[in-house]
């Protein structure tokens, strides 16, 4: 076989794996699930009891998603690059999250955290989804909100029966930072994920901590409690 032939041959071939990296990959759509008691939670209008008999309807639904990480079966992972997203239920397109470039690999797991982590709180990165003008910044606090949860109820005391959760801090004694874990029971559907409310405020008493808007032991309490949230939902 001549020079040209074999030179000829090793290029089709780097061609043809080229090819079949690119194939190899693909893009996802993660989509996140707002509900209450697993129905669908609507802002403003609608009325929630929860298991502690309060009744409420939510005006505000706004929290970070951040360090996306897919693991595979084969124990690979995917890490999602300058990952911070900011979900607001006032937003439809923010409950639709675009993962690039994920393997085709079986999705064995999906981490992520709720909030934002200490290094991104300082590093000066003010910019897309992490914008303090999207109202999830404290300038008083120079760090982000992570949570922000606020609504109406009979239960609690204040004049105009509101109760207001703006859950952050990443200071070491203040760290609200959770990390979920979702393992994938079912491969083939669509990721989506429920972030069920009334999990969270079931264990909250209303009318004795109607707010809570500055880091510290009672935040990170919260902070625990709604990680518990979410799930994996998969469609009929």
């Amino acid at each position: 076989m001549n020079k040209s032939l074999i030179l000829v041959s090793l290029m089709f071939l780097i061609v043809c794996l080229s090819f079949r990296g690119i194939s190899e990959k693909r893009d996802i759509n993660v989509s996140i699930y707002p509900t209450f008691n697993n129905e669908k939670l609507i802002l403003n209008t609608y009325q929630y009891i929860t298991s502690n008999k309060d009744t409420l309807s939510i005006t505000t639904l706004k929290f970070y998603i951040s360090n996306i990480e897919l693991q595979f079966e084969d124990g690979s992972t995917y890490t999602e690059s300058k990952s911070q997203h900011l979900i607001n239920l006032e937003e439809e397109k923010s409950l639709v999250l675009l993962l690039k470039d994920v393997s085709n690999k079986k999705i064995d797991k999906v981490i992520f955290n709720i909030g934002i982590d200490s290094l991104t709180n300082v590093s000066g990165n003010l910019e897309g989804d992490l914008d303090p003008a999207l109202g999830m910044y404290w300038a008083w606090n120079s760090g982000y909100i992570n949570m922000k949860l606020e609504g109406k109820s009979s239960s609690c005391t204040s004049v105009k029966k509101n109760f207001q959760y703006h859950i952050g801090g990443y200071l070491p004694k203040q760290n609200a930072l959770q990390q979920v874990i979702l393992t994938v029971t079912q491969k083939d559907k669509p990721l989506i994920i429920k972030t069920d409310v009334a999990q969270w405020l079931n264990k909250v008493a209303l009318r004795e901590t109607p707010s809570i808007m500055i880091p510290g032991p009672k935040a990170i309490a919260m902070s625990n409690w709604y990680k518990e949230m979410f799930s994996l939902y998969y469609e009929e």
